[in-house]
């Protein structure tokens, strides 16, 4: 064979060898369910128990509420409110809306950090990133900081009515997690793709 078939047979086989890499760590595509069939377009709350730490105080809120849209598979937290006691209704949630993408498949361990529940298979790995929050007294601080923004990861499950996402993450000196043996529900079936 000539130098040039060479060189377009290894430039073929990187760039085949390029696009499996980057299939294969694409992420994935949310779905809801609609009643009748999986669609790539609408909004699901999540909500259920979650903890806020800083310097070994705790706000643990009884109920937090995730709203998320989907726009053609792809997911954003559009609002975030928590309620449980009086500094749980003033946490604020900033930076919105954040990014939430979903990977194909969770190969992590089940339950996917100390104190979640084991939760039903198949997982998908989920990240929920942009993330800033204001946590008031007894804490009193911004996470991860006035003007950052940070990330949490979790994991999402295969229920049927309701999925559960169970997550944890540090946003700076900031803990943040489903409380322990918790979840987060949603409102309608949600897969991944």
């Amino acid at each position: 064979m000539s130098k040039l078939k060479y060189s377009i047979l290894a430039l073929v086989s990187a760039a085949a060898i390029c696009g499996a890499t980057s299939a294969a760590a694409a992420p994935g595509t949310f779905l809801l369910w609609n009643g009748t069939s999986w669609v790539n377009n609408g909004t699901v709350t999540f909500t259920g128990r979650t903890t806020a730490s800083y310097l070994q105080l705790q706000l643990p809120c009884d109920q937090a509420t995730f709203v998320v849209d989907v726009v053609n598979g792809n997911a954003k937290v559009t609002s975030a409110t928590f309620a449980g006691s009086s500094a749980c209704t003033k946490i604020v949630a900033q930076n919105l809306p954040w990014s939430m993408v979903p990977d194909t498949v969770y190969t992590g361990s089940n339950p996917p950090f100390p104190g979640a529940p084991t939760l039903n298979g198949p997982l998908y790995a989920v990240t929920i990133s942009g993330i800033r929050i204001y946590l008031p007294l007894p804490l009193n601080v911004t996470c991860p900081n006035a003007t950052g923004s940070g990330s949490i990861s979790g994991a999402l499950d295969s229920s049927f009515p309701a999925n559960r996402f169970a997550f944890q993450g540090a946003l700076g000196p900031c803990g943040v997690q489903t409380q322990a043996g918790y979840y987060l529900s949603s409102s309608v079936p949600v897969t991944v793709i």
